[in-house]
């Protein structure tokens, strides 16, 4: 068996006036009501894939008798996926009640509700565009720094990125690719061990997100000298980590 969608019917006082106020949003139509006269006890409006009837609270109650001491308003929201969410808001903002502006959630989308005229809350959602992630640094430990470095900068001839003697760690571009491979001193780092680190837009976005898939994290994100940053490990072990550059600008 297949469940095919969902179509709300909601209870309401006025089905005339909730088609009226449908009616003004961008986008919506109606689709029938009954009776079709200006005192209908039922309607459905739509919106591309988006359906919703409205049923008088009299009749909604004749046909179901256990909404008998029911309030038309029962904390209901609904979430409505949109395309061009900035567009709709501009048209939205000076029509209808914004019952919570326009922000962008921990997961990345944007979203924004109103309140309709029966006071149920309409969220409207547009996905995050997908960002492309980046390779940001390879790191690897150095059991003995001063040999090592001769070995990345006379042996293989990598140019120098930076060294930071007081850090324990010196970096080698790639020919022109930004990433780097850097090299972590196990006297001053005794936990360094083979890591990628992946270039992403937030850390902290992405660290709420993945927490919430069961990946366990070394630790909370802690701040870089670019940004934020954590690590955490794929199942076989290996140590991968997250960085962005919202401290600072490639």
């Amino acid at each position: 068996m297949e469940y095919k969608n969902l179509t709300p019917n909601l209870m309401v006082r006025d089905v005339a006036a909730t088609i009226d106020y449908y009616r003004s949003l961008p986008g919506f139509e109606v689709i029938t009501t009954v009776p079709n006269d200006a005192h209908p006890v039922f309607g459905i409006v739509r919106a591309g894939g988006v359906m919703l009837m409205f049923q008088e609270e009299e009749s909604m109650k004749a046909e179901y008798p256990q909404l008998a001491e029911s309030s038309p308003i029962a904390g209901l929201t609904f979430y409505i996926h949109v395309d061009d969410i900035l567009s709709l808001y501009e048209q939205l903002k000076g029509k209808a009640h914004i019952a919570k502006e326009l922000h962008t959630t921990f997961y990345g989308s944007q979203d924004f509700a109103i309140e309709d005229c029966n006071g149920y809350i309409l969220t409207f959602s547009q996905d995050a565009a997908p960002k492309e992630w980046r390779y940001d640094n390879y790191f690897l430990p150095a059991a003995d720094m001063e040999e090592s470095r001769r070995f990345y900068e006379e042996t293989l001839g990598l140019e120098v990125k930076f060294v930071f003697v007081d850090k324990g760690m010196a970096a080698y571009r790639i020919g022109s690719e930004e990433p780097a491979i850097i090299l972590k001193d196990t006297a001053k780092h005794p936990a360094a061990r083979p890591a990628v680190w992946i270039e992403v837009e937030d850390v902290m976005a992405h660290y709420e997100a993945l927490k919430a898939e069961g990946v366990r994290f070394l630790s909370a994100p802690f701040r870089i000298a670019t940004g934020m940053a954590v690590e955490f490990t794929d199942p076989s072990g290996n140590l991968l980590g997250l960085a962005d550059y919202s401290g600072n600008t490639r």
